[in-house]
């Protein structure tokens, strides 16, 4: 009795939170567990889950995994809003699920947030654990990075098999006794993607990485995507993404693992992965006032290292980087400091600083010898964003979290907000 009144309790807060524009991504879950607190394990029950998480990445290796496997047919349950917390879980389950708790879906694949993943891993006992990477992020919020790494170890135990990445010393930590499936980069690559020891000069970890099963051999630009080429099954693959940045070919060697795991092969899974289109504000691309705005999410000095790869190689460009430090951004912005802003100074960029912390990002741009307007108000910052490039001209937007919602609000508000909330 007290599961059918869980799920009748959340699919109707779930709708009324839908009728008055709020969404839907937590609040039902959240509900209908105060009411049964094992809502999850029943809806789930033999049903396989696939987990996806770490700092950076999981969103897009969520997005790429459910593409693989409903291209092959399978019917996916996942959160796709980056709710990704028990509370999400549940909601994403109520909302495929019948009102008498029969799940309409044959595999579930979840984006778990790095430190819930140890409290759900226990209960959702996953068939995959696919980990992309530990690095420095909200250490107000989480802690010192060993405190993550501890939280994904112990989450480990229970995976009946991991995907990990073998480049990050952290994560090939998590292993133990697991069987494990790695992936990783070629020499060339691994330079561009630099652990977190690298952030204060002491450069990646070398010694006993493990042996990559998909490995990325290549990966260069391509338009507003990816061009990358990946060696698994002794065979070399190329893939063409349309999500931009080497990080993503690795999220692709990911997703390529797990899939294979759950028995699809990699030539169907490159098929799925070239038709993927970019996960929200990672990489997605906008059409706003005659200009073309490419969303870079940040959130952490490696995501922002990894953003200013990226720059770093395209044609002069307006640039706008919006800092915000609401919660689900990290309230210390420090972490600015901490990313080689410096090496954008010899660019012909021009550049912008917005979001509530717009102060912090011009006084970072200062110490990096980089001029830069100032302007705290989303809309007009956006408005001098675009006003400084010509007709047809892509400029990048650079925020983070809570900065991207508002701006898409401005820029796209139906379809942001139903991809925000769907």
């Amino acid at each position: 009795m007290r599961f059918f009144l869980a799920i009748l309790l959340g699919r109707f807060v779930g709708g009324l939170s839908r009728l008055v524009g709020r969404g839907g991504s937590a609040l039902p879950g959240l509900v209908a567990e105060k009411v049964d607190p094992r809502l999850v394990e029943k809806i789930l029950g033999g049903t396989p889950v696939v987990l996806i998480t770490g700092t950076n990445g999981k969103t897009t290796t969520t997005k790429m995994i459910v593409a693989v496997l409903e291209h092959a047919g399978r019917r996916v349950v996942t959160n796709p809003t980056g709710s990704n917390l028990g509370r999400g879980v549940a909601s994403a389950l109520l909302a495929s699920s019948s009102l008498r708790g029969r799940l309409d879906a044959d595999v579930a694949v979840f984006e778990v947030d790095e430190a819930a993943v140890r409290s759900l891993a226990p209960r959702l006992k996953p068939s995959v654990l696919v980990v992309t990477n530990l690095v420095r992020d909200q250490l107000d919020r989480y802690g010192e990075l060993q405190t993550t790494a501890s939280h994904v170890a112990s989450a480990a135990t229970h995976a009946g098999r991991l995907v990990l990445n073998a480049d990050d010393p952290l994560v090939a930590g998590a292993a133990g006794d697991r069987p494990v499936s790695w992936f990783g980069g070629a020499s060339a690559i691994r330079e561009r993607m630099p652990d977190d020891r690298s952030l204060h000069g002491d450069g990646p970890a070398e010694s006993s990485r493990p042996a990559a099963e998909a490995l990325v051999v290549d990966s260069s630009p391509d338009g507003d995507g990816q061009v990358a080429s990946l060696r698994i099954d002794g065979a070399e693959r190329r893939i063409r993404l349309q999500v931009p940045g080497v990080y993503n070919a690795y999220n692709a060697a990911a997703a390529l693992l797990a899939a294979g795991l759950l028995g699809v092969g990699a030539t169907e899974s490159v098929a799925a992965l070239e038709d993927m289109a970019p996960a929200f504000g990672r990489g997605q691309v906008l059409e706003y006032r005659g200009r073309r705005v490419k969303i870079l999410l940040v959130k952490n000095p490696a995501s922002l290292n990894q953003a200013i790869e990226l720059l770093r190689g395209v044609s002069p460009s307006a640039v706008l980087v919006a800092i915000n430090d609401e919660h689900a951004d990290g309230r210390d912005v420090s972490w600015l400091w901490d990313a080689g802003v410096e090496r954008l100074a010899d660019s012909a960029h021009r550049f912008g600083a917005g979001g509530v912390r717009a102060a912090d990002m011009a006084l970072r741009f200062k110490y990096a010898g980089i001029g830069a307007w100032v302007e705290e108000v989303f809309a007009e910052a956006l408005g001098r964003l675009v006003a400084d490039a010509a007709e047809g001209e892509t400029v990048y937007l650079v925020p983070t979290y809570t900065a991207m919602l508002r701006f898409l609000e401005i820029l796209d508000p139906k379809s942001s907000r139903s991809e925000a909330w769907r």
